[in-house]
């Protein structure tokens, strides 16, 4: 019981469902819980997802949506392939999803993305962290990953909507 009760706690915020929101994005459907403390930073000028803030402002989620290309295959590499000063310690792919994790500099990153309306879209959310807060991310991370669900977005062609 002290274990689960450890597990839910993440730096003085709960874990459980009323310390949660879901946010959704209008234009591309992408859905993920975030923490309800974690400060929601402006809307971009396409309104593709939001950023979320932790209250130390040393961590943030990303929840985003976008149009996929039409270089499914070269597109999934590069998502796969670690970015500029990235080192991938794991990656997963299935048919319509894939994830990567790994280091940059002192600090881990997370990115978990599911294709929708039949492949034309990314639903993405994006978490990064300090290092040396990994025992504190570990249930955070599950739990905003998992939630992640394409939904119905605003800007899909009809018959996806």
């Amino acid at each position: 019981m002290v274990a689960t009760v450890a597990t839910l706690l993440w730096a003085g915020s709960s874990l459980h469902a009323e310390g949660w929101r879901l946010y959704r994005n209008a234009r591309f459907g992408t859905t993920a819980v975030v923490p309800k403390d974690w400060t929601i930073g402006a809307a971009p000028e396409n309104d593709d997802g939001r950023v979320f803030t932790s209250p130390d402002r040393r961590s943030e989620i990303t929840v985003y949506g976008g149009y996929r290309s039409f270089q499914k295959e070269q597109e999934i590499a590069d998502r796969l392939a670690p970015g500029e000063g990235e080192t991938v310690t794991y990656r997963k792919q299935a048919k319509d999803w894939l994830a990567v994790s790994g280091t940059k500099g002192d600090r881990i990153f997370y990115r978990k993305s599911i294709l929708s309306c039949r492949g034309a879209i990314w639903n993405t959310v994006s978490i990064e962290y300090p290092a040396s807060d990994k025992k504190k991310f570990d249930a955070l991370v599950t739990r905003v990953s998992h939630s992640l669900r394409p939904g119905r977005a605003d800007e899909a062609p009809t018959d996806c909507r």
